[in-house]
């Protein structure tokens, strides 16, 4: 991982992961995980293309990657955390 990641480099980081949780085909959490890391690293590569010329929108394309990361943690989360059992009463 580079000392100071660019939004390309993380892009980058994050593609790598959408690969792994693509692989594991049986399961739909990490299927949804990573159809929201794609977008999130498609937004930073937006980022890194935009570069420091238009903030406003590289805002924007930052915030929608971090909403995906977001999500996509939560989907990963509800994969590990078991169900509450029903109460018996």
């Amino acid at each position: 991982m580079p000392e100071d990641p660019g939004a390309g480099e993380l892009a980058q980081l994050l593609d790598e992961i959408v690969e792994r949780l693509r692989a594991d085909q049986g399961n739909d959490h990490s299927q949804s995980a990573g159809r929201l890391l794609a977008q999130a690293a498609e937004a930073l590569r937006a980022v890194a293309r935009l570069g420091s010329l238009l903030p406003v929108i590289s805002l924007w394309h930052l915030r929608t990657a971090l909403r995906q990361e977001a999500d996509a943690r939560g989907q990963l989360a509800s994969q590990s955390d078991p169900q509450p059992a029903a109460s018996l009463l």
